[in-house]
């Protein structure tokens, strides 16, 4: 349990890298690119498991947003 006086530091955004890959598909050409986002940091921010979101797709960038549905 916190004692009274601890405070609790709200996070702050950080940028994360990664690297797009590929979906594997049996050695035929053109496959998938995939992009995958895991980690502890993502409870975070409010991504919790099952939690629906909504991608916004521009040029060069992705918005990711949780969704209410």
């Amino acid at each position: 349990m916190a004692g009274t006086d601890s405070t609790s530091e709200p996070a702050v955004p950080q940028a994360r890298k990664s690297i797009v890959g590929y979906r594997p598909n049996g050695g035929r050409p053109n496959p998938l690119p995939q992009l995958t986002i895991k980690g502890r940091w993502l409870e975070q921010w409010g991504f919790i498991i099952g939690q629906p979101v909504s991608i916004i797709v521009g040029q060069g960038q992705l918005i990711i947003r949780l969704t209410e549905e």
